[in-house]
């Protein structure tokens, strides 16, 4: 025994959608003064509690971790928690859900992938022997290199049944190497989980090809239904496919339905918020009067993947493989693949070219915004400003590039989300190891590099459209000056610092890119505004991350308002009140990531948000980071100031903290600047330094109750610095910390 948890917990939500034994409506009913035998079938009145689950299917759950986003991080696994969310796969077979679940993940990854072929045997070894978020496809390397499952079990202490189910895969491999897709070997790889992208790569064929060859054969997956569901309610259609079957559970009757594809697993960039616009565009879709509405998701974390949620559920992968399957079972009308984040909105070209219609805004449409080419003639066509940029494929190009727009310049690859392999290279060596991230990233798109603009506030718009009409939900303003990734940015309603003119003419420019993309639905639009200009970051043409943020505080559902513009219908022109201030702020989880540099920029490291409503800005400002987790420091309390670059901004944050009671600690040439301005303070040692009071002993003693520690803005962070010590000391000790200049002008 180990412990034990009088509540419920992760695994609570994992055993109710692996079963369909709701445990915390069991638990609800019992918290009433229910006994289990007493809960029951609410139509035919049939005992349900009192009955185990009818499992006739495996499950696997599998975690996905993010450390390719962290500075320094250690990826090794261990008694932490480390990851970020998590995806389910249910089959007839480990082999077939394992492999789905790795293909659940959206990294683009398969099991039988090749990510690990270069790796020398020394580092395959290390892998097993010590784990990290690789293991899997290291062991998959280790039996193509020969190791035996003894050797394996050996290094990795998996238990051996497991790596005699790998080892099956890997030796079926050799045989799909050699391009021979018959029937019946076909039929044994799907059986085994294999997907026919990765079938076609073996045999020199297209994923569609094998489709149809497939096809031919009459090998097609099996709708199963999960029957404890059905227990708790008749109308429950919690399904499945597998190919290990020979029959389908349910029957198909024609009548009009629409699919929604979900957002997948948790992860940066994609949460919860995703899951809300979702669910309140599938039940807002049975409002209006949709037979019968089909969800698409795998995270058993979700709201989505209730089986009495919508209609029907399919608990499955969000891949256009498995998409399809669906649409070929379901016939529906269409698919909206606008409210799950990138991943279905990726989707919606594939899927159109394969003959499925899109609900919403047209697949054209979509590849108009997110092909930055596309997008850029488009704002060129009707005069709108944009940060200087091209779409660049050789090394050569693009340092030619960035020397003639002038460093810093921001380096992406395209269709991504969450900023991705995003970073700022402020010269040409910084420049070459960026390229080389994005080309791994996103190999089927081109870099695309654009001037990066300092000194310039980033605002959003999020809103509705139906093809005519635009209504606005919000204009949104990052508190942190722009080059901080939107999903890690303060986020602030009713905007602060824009003046009217520039907020007419971002409602202006707003509403005509909405009607040249002839959006019907949700969309966000993102800006820089800099000496009172504006300029267009990016459209994405989809409900976003601050949807539900912007819903909750003006009281307008944008999700209820977009599914009738995505039926066809209209609404009118105009914009949601905003009646009180709300900030969103981040959550970080950089304490459980050991390692770790906790800065914000331009690719996103949060793990999830929260939000405070006020009378006021400041009263907002100060719920939410209370809510995030900071600890606001006791008046009077020591606070360290330690800025790299410019000082200036660092002594109006000074003069405001004294003001305020607190007592100012800094480094040595932020103290230097204090004190020629007048501005009180202590002298301390960095980490590295030899002398007293040192930072690393007012950390470890808790007498500083805030860390504002700024790094320099153009200092690259390939080695260990002073800064990071004191950051990653400051997180460690449970002290809070502030990395961000804007953003400690506005806690000042």
């Amino acid at each position: 025994m180990i412990e034990v948890n009088s509540r419920l917990s992760r695994s609570s939500a994992l055993a109710s959608k692996a079963t369909g034994y709701p445990i915390a409506y069991v638990t609800a009913k019992i918290s009433l003064g229910y006994n289990i035998p007493e809960i029951v079938n609410s139509s035919t009145g049939e005992p349900a509690a009192s009955l185990e689950p009818d499992i006739d299917y495996v499950v696997v759950k599998m975690p996905r971790w993010d450390f390719h986003k962290f500075r320094r991080v250690n990826r090794r696994l261990g008694t932490q928690m480390k990851s970020v969310g998590e995806v389910m796969a249910i089959a007839k077979s480990f082999e077939e859900a394992l492999q789905k679940a790795v293909r659940m993940l959206g990294t683009d990854e398969e099991l039988m992938g090749e990510s690990c072929s270069a790796a020398t045997m020394e580092k395959i070894e290390e892998e097993l022997a010590h784990p990290t978020d690789r293991r899997l496809f290291y062991i998959v390397e280790a039996f193509r290199r020969g190791m035996s499952v003894g050797e394996i079990h050996e290094l990795s202490k998996i238990t051996e049944f497991f790596l005699v189910k790998m080892r099956r895969m890997v030796d079926y491999e050799g045989i799909l190497r050699r391009g021979d897709l018959s029937s019946a070997i076909l039929e044994e790889a799907k059986r085994l989980g294999f997907s026919d992208k990765r079938i076609g790569e073996y045999a020199g064929r297209s994923e569609s090809e094998v489709r149809a060859l497939r096809e031919d054969h009459g090998i097609t997956p099996y709708v199963k239904q999960i029957r404890t569901a059905k227990r708790f309610s008749d109308d429950a259609y919690y399904l499945y496919m597998t190919y290990n079957d020979s029959s389908d559970d349910i029957g198909f009757p024609e009548r009009e339905k629409l699919v929604v594809l979900g957002s997948g697993c948790y992860r940066i960039g994609s949460s919860v918020e995703f899951d809300w616009c979702c669910v309140n565009m599938a039940w807002a879709l049975k409002d209006h009067g949709v037979p019968e509405v089909v969800m698409v998701n795998c995270n058993p974390e979700t709201v989505s993947t209730d089986f009495d949620v919508l209609d029907k559920l399919y608990f499955e992968e969000l891949t256009l493989e498995r998409v399809l399957d669906i649409a070929s079972k379901e016939r529906p009308k269409g698919v909206v693949t606008s409210v799950g984040g990138q991943i279905p909105n990726r989707l919606a070209t594939k899927l159109a070219a394969s003959g499925i219609e899109i609900v919403g805004t047209a697949a054209e449409n979509i590849d108009r915004a997110e092909d930055r080419s596309k997008f850029s003639a488009l704002l060129d066509s009707l005069g709108i400003r944009q940060p200087t940029w091209s779409k660049l494929d050789t090394t050569e190009n693009a340092r030619a590039f960035s020397k003639d727009i002038g460093y810093p310049v921001l380096v992406r690859p395209s269709y991504v989300l969450s900023g991705t392999a995003m970073n700022v290279a402020h010269d040409g060596e910084e420049l070459d190891i960026y390229l080389r991230q994005a080309s791994k990233v996103s190999r089927e798109h081109p870099v695309v590099i654009s001037k990066f603009m300092t000194d310039a506030k980033e605002v959003e718009v999020d809103g509705v459209c139906d093809g005519e009409n635009v209504f606005i939900g919000a204009i949104i303003e990052h508190v942190e000056d722009a080059g901080v990734h939107s999903g890690d940015a303060t986020m602030a309603i009713p905007v602060l610092t824009i003046s009217e003119d520039v907020k007419g003419e971002i409602r202006r420019v707003t509403r005509e890119i909405a009607r040249s993309l002839e959006i019907r639905g949700p969309f966000n639009i993102q800006f820089l505004v800099k000496d009172g200009e504006i300029y267009v970051i990016e459209a994405n043409l989809r409900a976003s991350r601050s949807m539900p943020f912007v819903s909750k505080i003006t009281g307008v559902n944008l999700m209820e308002m977009s599914s009738s513009t995505i039926l066809g219908g209209e609404i009118e022109d105009g914009e949601a009140p905003v009646g009180r201030y709300g900030v969103k702020s981040p959550q970080f989880s950089f304490m459980r990531l050991e390692g770790s540099d906790p800065v914000t920029g331009v690719e996103m490291v949060s793990t999830g948000e929260v939000a405070g409503f006020g009378e006021s800005f400041e009263e907002a400002l100060m719920k939410a980071l209370v809510a995030s987790g900071m600890k606001i420091p006791r008046k009077g309390a020591p606070v360290l100031l330690s800025v790299g670059g410019e000082k200036d901004r660092a002594v109006i944050i000074a003069e405001k903290l004294v003001a305020n009671g607190y007592e100012i600690y800094a480094t040595e040439h932020t103290a230097e600047a204090l004190r020629e301005n007048g501005v009180d303070c202590v002298k301390v040692y960095k980490v590295s330094e030899a002398g007293v009071p040192n930072i690393r002993d007012l950390l470890t003693g808790r007498t500083l109750e805030l860390v504002i520690n700024i790094p320099s803005p153009e200092k690259g962070e390939s080695e260990i610095t002073d800064g990071y010590l004191i950051r990653r000391r400051a997180v460690e000790f449970g002290v809070p910390i502030v990395t961000n200049i804007a953003l400690a002008e506005r806690l000042a």
